[in-house]
C-alpha cells in the first residue's frame, strides 16, 4: 500500500485546519523535503515535566549542528538518516514573519512582525515528559529517559512516508553495530481505511525494526477501535516480532500503531520497544509504558 503526497491535517474546529464535515476538497498534495510532516522543523525540547538526561556516547552526535547521524529505531539494525536542522531554532519556538506595506505617494515603509505562541502540553503521568508535534497536530507523552531526535525516519515498504516527531531510548553498541531499545514518532497520510492503514504500518514497521536477525517473525493483533478526546475516531493495531540467532538483538519486540481520523488526513502514531532479550543494560521498555504512550496521544487544539 502506498501513501502519496504530504501535508499537515488538523482536527475539526481547529483554526485554519478545515472542518470535520468538509471532505469535498480532498487531501492536499504537497512535498516538503526532509520532513514528511510539513512545517515542523525540529525537536529538542519537551513541554512539561523534567528534561531527560543527556545522552552518552554516540548519542551525543545527535546534537551536532548540521551532522548526519545514523540512528536505529527499536531493536532493529536497519539504519535511517537523521539530519539536524539549524540548531538556532529549538522546538516550540515560534517563527516570525515580516510584512511590508507602502502608502503612496509616500515612500515610507512600515514593517510589522507577528508570532504565534509556542504549543505546549503537560504529561499525564508524574515523571514523564510531553512532546508537542505541530506537524502531526498532536502531542504524546514519554517516560523519563526518552529523548527527542531531530529529522525524519522512513517506513520501508511505504513510499514517500517518513516519521517525524521522533523520540528514542536506550541507545547501545554491540559488535560494532548501533541499536536502541525503543522509539516513537508519527506521520499524516491521506484518508483511506483506518484499519487497513493501522495494520499496514504495524506489519511494516515491526518487520523493518527486527529484520536484521537471521530469523524473525511478525504477528499482528486484532484491531481495536479507539476514541480520543471524546469524538476522534481511531484504530490501534499491535504487532509482536520474535527473533533468534542474533545475540545483540532483542528476541521479542512490539510495535503499537494508532491511527486517528483528522479533518482531511489520518494521523498515525507508533511506539516501538524491545520486550525481551538483548543486553542486560540498557533495560528495555515495558509493554505497559508503550501502551501508556499510545493512550497519551491527544490533539494540540480543537
Amino acid at each position: 500500500m502506498t501513501y502519496p503526497g504530504d501535508g499537515q491535517s488538523g482536527w475539526g474546529g481547529q483554526p485554519n485546519q478545515g472542518d470535520w464535515g468538509r471532505q469535498d476538497q480532498g487531501y492536499p498534495q504537497q512535498v516538503y523535503p526532509q520532513n514528511y510532516g510539513g512545517s515542523y522543523g525540529g525537536l529538542g525540547v519537551f513541554s512539561g515535566g523534567d528534561e531527560p538526561p543527556p545522552k552518552k556516547g554516540k548519542a551525543k552526535l545527535w546534537l551536532a549542528i548540521g551532522a548526519v547521524v545514523v540512528v536505529l529505531v527499536g531493536g532493529g539494525v536497519t539504519a535511517y538518516v537523521l539530519t539536524r536542522p539549524d540548531g538556532s531554532t529549538p522546538v516550540g519556538q515560534s517563527t516570525s514573519g515580516t510584512t511590508t506595506t507602502t502608502t503612496k505617494p509616500s515612500t515610507t515603509t512600515k514593517s510589522t512582525t507577528s508570532s504565534a505562541p509556542a504549543p505546549t502540553c503537560e504529561a499525564a503521568k508524574p515523571g514523564w515528559n510531553c512532546l508537542p508535534v505541530p506537524a502531526l497536530s498532536y502531542s504524546y507523552d514519554v517516560p523519563k529517559g526518552w529523548s527527542p531526535v531531530a529529522g525524519t525516519a522512513p517506513v520501508e515498504g511505504i513510499d514517500d512516508v517518513k516519521l517525524t516527531g521522533l523520540t528514542v531510548t536506550g541507545a547501545y553498541d554491540c559488535e560494532s553495530r548501533d541499536f536502541t531499545r525503543g522509539g516513537a514518532g508519527g506521520v499524516v497520510v491521506p484518508q483511506t481505511d483506518l484499519t487497513a492503514v493501522a495494520k499496514d504500518f504495524a506489519q511494516k514497521l515491526a518487520t523493518q525494526y527486527y529484520k536484521s536477525a537471521p530469523k524473525s517473525e511478525v504477528k499482528l493483533g486484532e484491531p481495536k477501535p479507539v476514541t480520543v478526546a471524546g469524538d476522534i475516531e481511531g484504530v490501534q493495531v499491535d504487532a509482536v516480532a520474535t527473533t533468534s540467532g542474533d545475540a545483540c538483538l532483542a528476541t521479542k519486540g512490539m510495535v503499537k500503531v494508532l491511527v486517528l481520523k483528522g479533518d482531511k488526513g489520518f494521523h498515525v502514531f507508533m511506539a516501538n520497544g524491545d520486550l525481551e532479550g538483548g543486553p542486560a543494560e540498557p533495560k528495555p521498555p515495558t509493554e505497559a509504558d508503550l501502551q501508556a504512550m499510545v493512550d497519551s496521544v491527544k490533539p494540540l487544539s480543537r
